[in-house]
């Protein structure tokens, strides 16, 4: 009996170091420093943004470090956005969607996430970790004299979309007058799971109990939210963009996909645009330059001749081409938001 007992807990400890050793493969196991043959657009490539530079302390007691972004010509702010980023490069990868935001009448305290570029970390840890790092942003920004009176409004895509989705677990509802996400996932494991399938057409869906598991050891319940439930369990105004044609976070692991279960916050809207891809902020043909400028890469030896002419080439006025439908809708949303203090009231709620 004693030598079954030893076997199980053997097959279960195995599992869990394979479950680690599948996150660590999702990038967790090392720093992001976003993709050097890459331009990434900065304040002075705008006009009329100013960019402040901050810092402040996560969990650990590294330092994250960026920018408040204000319009030049802006005199009085609407309200405050602090943005979350995606994976893949810090918070310069949404320059352009900052400087709209700002051009309105925002400010916004855009960030680099633990182990992300510009701020301090060995490595990035977890999705989790964004949604920590989020919480500390809203602590700093709560500090601050300057910005503290603003309505308080979170903005993201895809992980960042995620993190601004989970941030009430840990701040509460009682500060945040609205949230926008763009592309964000439901669940971590389906997110693992789907990606993995789409690389190997290898289904992980076994490991899943395992990568919960491995994520409750690291980060508490923090590493287990849904987005769906932390949406359907407050009543802050929340705003899901997504592509149906995004390959990235798949429509059925998006809370707009799974709309329903989300409608028990009488404030949840989503909008599904049918054509889209991951980056639903970008015009059309933005997009899929962005996915046919990235298809060519892949194809090529990383360190090719080729692949570095194509870097060389890139339009970045094209690349990062906004849809104003959708920034627009985005915008007016958030500007709701930051004018009805007390949302639930004026909606009759």
């Amino acid at each position: 009996m004693l030598i079954i007992i030893l076997a199980v807990i053997l097959v279960i400890a195995l599992l869990l170091i394979a479950a680690a050793l599948i996150l660590r493969s999702a990038g967790f196991g090392k720093r992001c420093e976003g993709n050097e043959n890459l331009k990434y657009l900065k304040a002075k490539n705008f006009d009329n943004l100013n960019a402040l530079p901050v810092s402040f302390k996560s969990n650990r007691g590294q330092t994250l470090n960026g920018f408040i972004y204000t319009g030049a010509k802006t005199d009085r702010y609407k309200g405050l956005i602090i943005f979350s980023h995606g994976m893949g490069a810090g918070h310069l990868s949404y320059t352009t969607e900052i400087n709209y935001f700002a051009q309105k009448g925002f400010a916004v305290l855009a960030y680099d996430n633990t182990g992300t570029c510009s701020s301090e970390g060995k490595k990035l840890y977890g999705f989790a970790q964004g949604i920590i790092d989020l919480k500390h942003a809203v602590d700093f920004a709560k500090s601050r004299s300057d910005i503290n009176e603003l309505p308080l409004l979170l903005a993201g895509h895809s992980w960042g979309g995620y993190c601004v989705c989970n941030a009430a677990y840990l701040c509460g509802d009682s500060d945040i007058k609205g949230i926008l996400a763009f592309s964000p996932f439901d669940s971590v494991n389906a997110l693992i799971k789907d990606t993995a399938y789409a690389k190997t057409k290898i289904n992980l869906g076994f490991f899943s109990p395992f990568i919960d598991i491995v994520n409750l050891i690291k980060f508490g319940k923090t590493g287990v939210l849904k987005s769906c439930d932390t949406i359907a369990s407050n009543s802050i105004p929340t705003l899901i963009m997504h592509g149906g044609n995004d390959m990235t976070v798949l429509l059925q692991n998006s809370p707009v996909g799974l709309k329903a279960r989300i409608a028990s916050n009488p404030n949840s809207r989503t909008v599904l645009y049918e054509s889209k891809c991951h980056n639903v902020y970008l015009a059309k043909e933005a997009e899929q330059y962005l996915n046919d400028i990235f298809a060519k890469i892949s194809a090529l030896p990383a360190d090719s001749p080729q692949a570095y002419e194509i870097y060389r080439s890139i339009d970045y006025s094209l690349i990062t081409k906004e849809d104003l439908t959708v920034m627009d809708t985005a915008c007016s949303f958030l500007e709701e938001c930051a004018m009805k203090r007390d949302f639930l009231t004026e909606q009759g709620v």
